[in-house]
């Protein structure tokens, strides 16, 4: 598995236009420059890092860390933009990509010895420099949990190969915490039965693991000992409908995200309807005021092309993962798993 992951990706992107600015202590945050102090910080270039500066911290705060601070409000349009051009880079070489975030992906590059791995991943930063103009890192190891962290680990501007035998040496020692996918609820359960590093995870009975984290537990048990089986999911368009659009303002409101989901409802169900195709899963997207965000999906017990399912879905599942103390600024709707009609159209 190759992982790539964008350096300092929102600040890189200003930098593109902002040269002058190259060197200085440089954040993105979320207000209009009139209104700096009220936002916090999306990201910053390593030199504000230095300073103790961090994504999700108060301008205000930055400003009292460095006086010499540069501030550019963010521009959502511009680094999708970007993104697009590096996953064309990305999707290039024909093999299956997932993307994770605006600036992450996997990559599944099978059937490659790791010299020829390396050599992609050294062909892949060169590309993305020559044609965009920004650093990336790159992670190469067995599985996608284990190739992000290694990523992470390379960080900034590195590339780093890990052979499996060479995993688990890697991983001794780690929080839990590292672990992609483990957030704070995750890592209090493994918390609250002794478990604080990796290496504890791997000498855990799985049935213990399974009890205090649910399904989770045998894969993170496999990703402990070096077992990471996770695979590429390659998205496809031809395999979904969906909407997404950037609400006028950000809102901790969810009558707000419920009028703009019921707009997308309407625009995803005329697509079901023009191409007539039956769909057995829906799904919702939501991103916060810090450009991260979170995708959750259900698969009904049958197919179906009824307007109200889509609507009535989707809605519980925003109401289960609206977090009122997170700003929302887009979210998007989509159906999948479709199947064509044939003959004439079914009755839902």
């Amino acid at each position: 598995m190759l992982y790539v992951d964008m350096d300092s990706f929102f600040a890189s992107c200003e930098l593109l236009r902002h040269a002058e600015y190259l060197g200085k202590p440089l954040v993105i945050g979320t207000s209009e420059e009139r209104n700096k102090e009220r936002g916090v910080v999306q990201t910053c270039t390593y030199e504000a890092r230095k300073f103790g500066i961090k994504s999700g911290m108060p301008i205000v705060q930055a400003y009292k860390l460095c006086k010499e601070l540069v501030y550019i409000p963010s521009d959502e349009k511009y680094y999708e933009d970007v993104s697009d051009r590096i996953f064309a880079v990305l999707r290039s070489y024909g093999r299956p990509v997932e993307q994770y975030s605006i600036d992450e992906a996997a990559i599944d590059i099978e059937g490659l010895d790791y010299g020829s791995a390396v050599a992609m991943g050294k062909e892949l930063k060169d590309r993305i420099m020559k044609e965009i103009g920004l650093k990336c890192t790159i992670g190469i190891s067995h599985g996608k949990y284990i190739a992000k962290m290694v990523c992470e680990s390379a960080k900034p501007d590195g590339l780093k190969l890990l052979r499996r035998e060479e995993i688990v040496p890697f991983l001794k020692g780690k929080a839990i915490e590292e672990i992609p996918g483990v957030g704070p609820k995750t890592a209090s359960k493994l918390h609250s039965i002794g478990i604080d590093t990796i290496d504890k995870v791997g000498s855990t009975d799985v049935q213990l693991l399974s009890k205090a984290t649910g399904s989770f537990g045998a894969e993170l048990h496999n990703i402990a000992v070096g077992d990471d089986r996770s695979r590429v999911v390659e998205s496809s368009e031809a395999l979904s409908i969906s909407r997404e659009r950037t609400l006028e303002s950000n809102t901790t409101d969810i009558k707000d995200v419920y009028l703009m989901a019921d707009r997308l409802v309407e625009e995803v169900y005329g697509d079901v309807e023009k191409k007539n195709v039956l769909f057995k899963g829906v799904g919702i997207k939501i991103k916060y005021d810090d450009f991260t965000y979170v995708t959750r999906s259900t698969l009904l017990k049958n197919y179906s092309q009824s307007k109200e399912q889509i609507a009535s879905v989707a809605r519980k599942l925003f109401e289960r993962n609206f977090d009122a103390k997170k700003p929302i600024r887009k979210i998007g709707v989509k159906v999948y798993s479709l199947s064509r009609v044939s003959g004439q159209r079914r009755l839902s």
